[in-house]
């Protein structure tokens, strides 16, 4: 009887191992998700920090410096933020608990996720203006 229970007892440790384990490599694939998303959206970014950086050095006549300046800011800030993220993430969390490795990961999620919706306001924000700029006569 004993022989049975330490056998039950070690295959419901190894199942619990394993499902940890799945959690945790189920969350990180979410984090992942959201990261490769924004980096769609990331070359866009990258083309209007271009324009914007362009026509303010420019002094471009045909637009409102300032209104630029902003937009520019907005799109940088959000460059800044996906980097410092990119650069602090760290997948593989050795030496860490399950329930710090979980706590890691909803907590990456929500900050990529708030990185998300920032890239998402500088892209819109930033196209909206530069397709209203009036092109040279």
């Amino acid at each position: 009887m004993k022989k049975h229970l330490f056998a039950a007892a070690g295959i419901a440790l190894l199942l619990g191992c394993t499902d940890t384990k799945k959690q945790e490599k189920d969350l990180l694939k979410q984090v992942i998700a959201v990261h490769d998303k924004v980096m769609a959206n990331d070359e866009q970014l990258m083309k209007n920090k271009i324009l914007l950086d362009s026509l303010i050095k420019k002094n471009a006549p045909n637009i409102n410096k300032d209104s630029a300046q902003v937009y520019l800011k907005l799109v940088d800030d959000a460059d800044n933020a996906m980097s410092d993220w990119m650069h602090k993430f760290d997948a593989e969390n050795k030496g860490k608990s399950h329930q710090e490795i979980m706590d890691y990961l909803e907590a990456q999620k929500k900050l990529i996720s708030k990185i998300d919706t920032q890239i998402n306001v500088a892209v819109t924000g930033s196209t909206k203006y530069i397709t209203q700029i009036p092109a040279k006569k």
